[in-house]
Order: structure tokens, then C-alpha cells, then sequence
């Protein structure tokens, strides 16, 4: 039996572990509207249906007293919607788009008419909305579809949004070079969430969720995503800062994939203004394919893909180095020191010998000789320039599984494997530096409508990140 005390601090704990993570971050659409006639009366005991165009997935609802009707947790994607009421005539609306995140309204017109009688609509949901408080763009299958990435990382489209800029972090990414960091409407560029399939992708420093490359991959394997930036949902509930909410690809009734590389080059590049007289060599290849399809037509569904990075920049390195005075064992000053930015004459150098330690002299040979410019300069410095390629090497799969055991009760799985390797230099050649990182992410998620009022989703997520 647990004691008072301890009863708080079990119920402090169960508090702080709920707190950490969002509470049910929305991976669906809702969609909802008003059934009415065509003098505006509400029409109540309307069935209405939703069936997805991509799997055949159906679900009913019926207006209430109101004329009222909502469908809740519907799957992103292309939909119909279908209404009947006797003594009216049947309402179709072809084609409906959800996208993540959305509460759409789609109001209905019902007109008086014999049997077997049917109205088809062509228009789609209302554009803006008039249902929630939030701020949020989305960027859509097209835009990631056509839009050109240079690198191919998909989240540099969230650049796009309103008051949303990059944050260059050191290598372009976290503090330990993972993707590129934002800045939205101004905050902390760690305070931002982000998401996929309902589930956290940051890294340990809540970074971006990238790789030691400094890039996200999988563009074709995800579906679109949304920028939440202000008034957002209470389930956004571990930051304060903005929210990237992506969902990722599904497999539908119809075979569908890709296969592409991209393929950059240094043959158009002019030579940097430190380059020694030939260009350093750049390659750079992305490639890689997807497939999704059915198992079973409006059951069971699969989708995969596989990207891959490989690059090789050549770099020209400029540093400092000591000079031919410093290893002499002679100590250069100026005086008087000369106006900011301009040289020291040569009159103003005062030279003082004061020898080189037999304990130094190893460490101060394995220096490389000045190879830029003056072999001499004041303060014992000099320049030096080296060549160095700079290699990057990346593996990204991602797979999924959704299962329709019935028009109440949907499951799915996604399992994301991201690999990088990035070697970088440093001030002198013998010590390059390579980061190393290792994500795997996994999602598993159980999702019944209970009633016409309630629906009930449990989502299982793992994610593990190395570096």
C-alpha cells in the first residue's frame, strides 16, 4: 500500500512522463458540415458517406436534429462524399481532398425530388477555416512533388511559410550538425516539435530530426506536411515553438512508385578565389525508388522507399600555421602598432631571439611550412592552404503497412532506417573529423470508431537516435 508521500510521488512522475510527450498530436483530417434544404431548413437523419477514392474505405454518419454531421480521424487524401434523405434527391460531391490536420467544411444541398433522382457536385470543401483557432500552412504533395530541392530536404519547404527562417547551426545543422534548423515567428530554433505520423522525430539536443549528413531524406516517401505556427491544439503539448507535422506515404488500390537519381557536378563551377590554379572536384548523386500497392484490394495496403546520398566535395582549406621567425625561435612585434587593417612597416618590426625549447622543437616541426603569401608575417603566424575531400555518405529506408480489418477499426506500421557518415576537416589535414549518426524511428497505430461519438486511437511509437 503506497503512503501518502509516496502516492504524490508516483503521481508527480506519471505527470512529468505524460508532459513530455504530445498528446495526441493529429496525423487525420475532420470533416464536417450542415445538411440543409433548399430554403435553409436543417435536414435531419441524412446518411451521410465518405469513401476514399485511394483504398474503399467507407464510413456513415447521420445528420442530427441540427442537420449537423462530422467525421472524425478520416486519413489524409482524395474523397466522395454522398448523401440521402428520402423525398430528396441523392447529393454526390466527386472529389473532396483532406490533408493533415484539417477540419474542412463541407455544407450540403439537398433538393426536393422523385426517386432515383441525384445531384452531383464538383466543387470541394471550403478553402478556409471556419472551424478552429490555429495558425498553419501545409505544404502538399504537389509543392514536394515539383518544387526543386537542392539536397532534397524535404523540411527546407517549411522555409516557404510565413514567419518561419532558416537557423544555421554549426555544419548547418544542431549542435551536432542534424538538419537544418528553423526559427518560428522568432523563437528558440529547439523549441520546435517534429512530427511524423503523430510521433517525434527530434534528436537528443531536440534538434532537427536530421542526420549527420545535415539533411532529411525521404521526400517521396513522405505525403505532405503541415507548420503549425500559433494558436495550435493543446495536444501539440511538449514545445512552444512551432510544430512540423508530417504523415508519411501509404500504399492505396492502384500501383504506384518511382525511381529517379539526381546527379550535380563541378563542370559548370567557377574556381574559388583560393583554389590553387586547378578546381577542387565536386560529385554529388541521390538516388533511389519507391513502390506501394495493394495486398488485398480495400483491406490491405503497402508502401516502401529507399534513398541514397553520395558526395564528394573538394575543399580548399585556408589556415594559419607558425611562420619561418617562430620556428628560428625569433618573436615578431610591431611598435607602434600601426592604425587598424593596415601592415606594419617594415621600420616598426622589432625582432627579439629568444630560442626554441628542445622540448617544443618536435611539436612545433610537425607544423606545416607556410605555403600562402608572405613567409614571414608580424605575430608569428602565416597562412597555409591545403586541399581536402569532403565525403558524405547516406542510406535512408522507410517502409509501411496499413490493414482495413473493417469500416471500425484501421491499423498501420511505419519503420523509418536513416544512416549517415560525413567526413569534415579541420585547421591541418592530419586531423579530419567525421560525425556518424544512426536514427531509427518506429510507429505503430490502432484506430476504432467506437460510436458515433466517440473514437478511440492508441499509438505506440520507438525512436532512437546515435551519434
Amino acid at each position: 500500500m503506497l503512503t501518502p508521500l509516496r502516492a504524490r510521488l508516483a503521481c508527480l512522475a506519471l505527470a512529468l512522463l505524460f508532459a513530455a510527450v504530445p498528446a495526441r498530436a493529429q496525423t487525420t483530417s475532420t470533416l464536417a458540415g450542415d445538411v440543409k434544404d433548399a430554403n435553409g431548413a436543417a435536414v435531419a437523419g441524412a446518411a451521410v458517406t465518405v469513401r476514399s477514392l485511394e483504398t474503399g474505405r467507407a464510413s456513415t454518419a447521420t445528420s442530427d436534429a441540427e442537420g449537423r454531421y462530422v467525421f472524425a480521424g478520416l486519413p489524409v487524401g482524395p474523397y466522395e462524399v454522398r448523401a440521402v434523405k428520402s423525398s430528396f434527391k441523392d447529393y454526390l460531391s466527386e472529389r473532396v481532398t483532406l490533408t493533415v490536420n484539417e477540419t474542412a467544411t463541407l455544407d450540403i444541398l439537398l433538393e426536393v425530388a422523385g426517386v432515383d433522382e441525384q445531384v452531383d457536385v464538383t466543387s470541394d470543401a471550403e478553402l478556409v477555416n471556419t472551424r478552429t483557432p490555429e495558425l498553419s500552412f501545409l505544404v502538399g504533395e504537389r509543392a514536394m512533388r515539383e518544387l526543386p530541392l537542392n539536397g532534397r530536404n524535404y523540411t527546407d519547404l517549411a522555409l516557404l511559410q510565413p514567419g518561419v527562417v532558416a537557423y544555421p547551426h554549426r555544419d548547418t545543422g544542431s549542435v551536432v550538425a542534424h538538419g537544418v534548423g528553423v526559427s518560428v515567428n522568432g523563437q528558440d530554433p529547439r523549441s520546435n516539435v517534429y512530427l511524423l505520423d503523430g510521433t517525434p522525430q527530434n534528436d537528443f539536443t531536440n534538434g532537427p530530426s536530421g542526420s549527420a549528413a545535415g539533411t532529411s531524406l525521404g521526400l517521396e516517401t513522405i505525403r505532405e506536411f503541415r507548420v503549425e505556427t500559433n494558436a495550435y491544439s493543446a495536444e501539440y503539448g511538449r514545445n512552444f515553438g512551432g510544430q512540423i507535422n508530417a504523415v508519411s506515404k501509404s500504399g492505396t488500390n492502384a500501383f504506384h512508385g518511382s525511381l529517379y537519381e539526381f546527379h550535380r557536378n563541378d563542370n559548370l563551377d567557377a574556381r574559388n578565389f583560393f583554389d590553387p590554379e586547378r578546381k577542387p572536384e565536386f560529385r554529388r548523386n541521390q538516388f533511389g525508388g519507391s513502390v506501394g500497392g495493394p495486398v488485398s484490394k480495400d483491406r490491405l495496403f503497402f508502401f516502401g522507399g529507399y534513398e541514397s546520398l553520395r558526395e564528394n566535395l573538394g575543399r580548399t582549406v585556408r589556415t594559419v600555421t607558425p611562420d619561418l621567425d617562430a620556428r628560428a625561435g625569433i618573436v615578431t612585434s610591431c611598435r607602434p602598432l600601426p592604425p587598424p587593417g593596415q601592415p606594419c612597416p617594415e621600420e616598426n618590426i622589432v625582432r627579439t631571439s629568444v630560442g626554441v625549447s628542445p622540448v617544443i622543437r618536435p611539436f612545433l616541426d610537425e607544423f606545416p611550412l607556410p605555403n600562402l603569401g608572405a613567409p614571414r608575417v608580424v605575430g608569428n603566424l602565416a597562412a597555409y592552404t591545403f586541399g581536402f575531400d569532403q565525403t558524405i555518405r547516406q542510406n535512408f529506408l522507410q517502409g509501411r503497412v496499413d490493414y482495413n480489418r473493417s469500416d471500425r477499426d484501421q491499423f498501420f506500421a511505419r519503420y523509418t532506417f536513416d544512416a549517415a557518415d560525413q567526413l569534415l576537416p579541420t585547421d591541418f589535414p592530419q586531423f579530419p573529423r567525421t560525425f556518424f549518426s544512426r536514427n531509427q524511428f518506429f510507429t505503430g497505430e490502432y484506430r476504432r470508431t467506437v460510436s458515433a461519438s466517440t473514437l478511440n486511437t492508441f499509438r505506440f511509437n520507438f525512436s532512437r537516435t546515435r551519434v
